[in-house]
């Protein structure tokens, strides 16, 4: 029988990341600028290697192709595609104003998923704010003239963020993590994002970095910008289910049948199952199998429990 997987973090170098999940996370991080930790992925740009257990070693791939419904049950896909993809982000800097695109677009030109993203608030600095849609009077001719004057930032709404908010940032939206801002991301498995703005800044070799804009005016939703309602303690949509969960004692759980997964923001806790029990700590993103069915999680724990229904 399967077994609760923890999996090794695949660390990315950005511009605009920090240090942050060394203190906020434990973690150990290589050198340089972190702004993306990959939790887990099935993806061509990172895969997951299991950590724990017997598995150890093996890629979240393999297991997909070894044990197919036993791990996904009712998210079983012959094609090998994991719905999902978890990341933690480090805005230590100022991300790049983007967009991205809707399933029907992204699968026609990009070749894949489209993306839609829901952010938990891991820490955020006392005046920490987001780039959060559009002002409801921006059109599309607005905007494109705005991003031809070098005028985007006069058109964007931000908003405040603070330590535990939940952020549903659907497709078409234009959005952008500021300075101070660190958030765990749950999102469909895609890795297509439209800049329209980058702050005019330079990577390593003095080159600015890429723009879609004319992508990205073809997907960004004019009109009817999205709610600023972030607290709350779940958010559902047709990707995914993202709730906060905080236990002291010990509660019951169950797959019904399809993959969940655990991200666990703070504490020491264990998965207890028919067949054993698996100890999670502070910065672990647990994947949990479909056949474990019933199982009880104990301890001091805060976490997210995403599923895809």
């Amino acid at each position: 029988m399967l077994y609760p997987l923890t999996f090794k973090s695949v660390y990315k170098e950005r511009v605009w990341g920090g240090r942050n999940l060394e203190n906020l996370l434990g973690r150990k991080l290589p050198e340089g600028k972190i702004g993306e930790s990959w939790d887990l992925c099935n993806h061509k740009n990172s895969m997951s290697i299991v950590e724990n257990g017997d598995l150890a070693g093996k890629t979240l791939a393999e297991l997909m192709a070894d044990y197919k419904e036993t791990l996904m049950g009712q998210d079983y896909n012959a094609s090998g595609y994991f719905p999902l993809l978890i990341k933690v982000l480090d805005a230590n800097d100022q991300l790049s104003v983007q967009v991205h695109p809707d399933d029907e677009y992204a699968y026609k030109v990009e070749k894949e998923a489209g993306k839609t993203e829901a952010w938990y608030v891991l820490a955020a600095k006392a005046d920490a704010k987001i780039i959060y849609g559009l002002k409801e009077e921006i059109t599309k001719e607005a905007f494109r003239a705005a991003v031809k004057a070098g005028n985007v930032m006069a058109c964007l709404r931000e908003v405040p963020v603070k330590k535990g908010d939940l952020i549903y940032v659907p497709s078409g939206s234009v959005h952008a993590l500021l300075e101070g801002v660190v958030v765990y991301e749950v999102q469909q498995n895609s890795d297509t994002t439209y800049r329209v703005y980058d702050y005019n800044r330079v990577d390593q070799e003095g080159q600015t970095r890429e723009l879609h804009t004319e992508k990205a005016l073809e997907v960004i939703s004019f009109g009817g910008q999205a709610a600023v309602d972030f607290n709350q303690d779940s958010i559902t949509c047709p990707y995914f289910k993202m709730q906060k969960m905080r236990l002291e004692k010990e509660i019951p759980d169950a797959t019904q049948d399809r993959f969940l997964i655990y991200c666990i923001i703070s504490g020491q806790g264990k998965i207890s199952y028919r067949n054993g029990a698996v100890t999670v700590r502070q910065g672990e993103t647990v994947l949990i199998p479909a056949e474990l069915g019933e199982f009880k999680v104990s301890g001091g724990l805060e976490f997210l429990r995403i599923s895809t229904r």
